[in-house]
């Protein structure tokens, strides 16, 4: 694909996604609580590789400790994921808030430590919901996938697993958890980044 943009390159602009830093901002106080994982994303089989099941996966053997995760976004995998849940013992750990509006978003990703976005295939072409959790300071645990590999520094600002790994995901939440000035660290480098 490069030999054929060369001729072309004096006309050719990348354009790059953007989000709002003001709106999307960090929140300066916040009550000390356990640990707050948010996943956002959609959850119809339009939207089958986001990796709600492999997440649900890797929390399981962590239940021990002392975390939470919201999961925002909506659709007909929904029922199979929330069964996933309970299978996994993880009902009282977990919330499906469903659709949210562009206020409460904001305000999820201000009372996040920690995004999830474990998607599992490459059609995960870039990722606007690692922007906008970075662009609140929120350290991002992806997959290491092409698209999102840009928007998400391996150790700069955030942690970049293989996709579909339940095993190397669940380490690097537990790294997390195990590692409060790691999630200051890469949220505090992932907002000056943006």
């Amino acid at each position: 694909l490069q030999p054929l943009l060369t001729p072309l390159a004096d006309r050719v602009f990348e354009v790059p996604f953007a989000v709002d830093t003001d709106l999307f901002s960090p929140l300066m106080t916040r009550e000390d609580t356990a640990p707050r994982f948010l996943f956002v994303g959609g959850m119809d089989f339009a939207h089958h590789f986001k990796g709600v099941r492999e997440l649900l996966s890797a929390l399981q053997p962590l239940s021990q400790l002392d975390w939470t995760l919201e999961l925002v976004g909506d659709g007909a995998l929904r029922p199979s994921y929330e069964a996933h849940a309970e299978t996994c013992g993880l009902t009282d750990r977990v919330t499906f808030r469903g659709r949210v509006s562009p206020e409460a978003l904001v305000q999820a990703y201000q009372q996040a430590d920690l995004l999830l976005f474990p998607s599992t295939t490459a059609a995960e072409a870039f990722g606007l919901v690692a922007l906008e959790a970075q662009s609140c300071g929120v350290p991002v645990i992806a997959s290491d996938l092409p698209g999102v590999r840009t928007v998400v520094r391996h150790e700069e600002t955030g942690l970049l697993v293989p996709p579909g790994d339940v095993l190397r995901l669940r380490d690097a939440i537990k790294r997390f958890l195990e590692d409060q000035s790691l999630s200051k660290r890469l949220g505090e480098q992932a907002r000056a980044l943006i």
